[in-house]
């Protein structure tokens, strides 16, 4: 069951970006407003994925819900997911 939940993750790439020191003040102000919706989006690649998400919504003219990204951002990361299997074992 566990490897399901691992496969169903998207493939993940590793990519270098430099941001400048207003992107990462953005980044911070992405974080507490994503962090109202009470998911604990704290790394800068969980930020940018979600604002990534977000722009690509504005762009397009679809709607999004900030909480709906902020779920998905979550459950998608393999740290967070690992975390949550490990403390699902410890449960048990």
């Amino acid at each position: 069951m566990e490897e399901n939940k691992e496969s169903t993750l998207p493939k993940r790439v590793v990519r270098t970006i430099t941001l400048t020191q207003d992107d990462l003040s953005l980044l911070d102000g992405i974080e507490r407003v994503m962090s109202r919706t009470g998911q604990r989006i704290k790394t800068d690649s969980k930020l940018i994925r979600a604002a990534i998400q977000v722009a690509h919504s504005t762009l397009h003219d679809e709607a999004f819900d900030i909480m709906e990204v902020a779920e998905r951002v979550v459950k998608e990361d393999g740290r967070t997911l690992s975390r949550f299997l490990e403390k699902d074992k410890k449960a048990k």
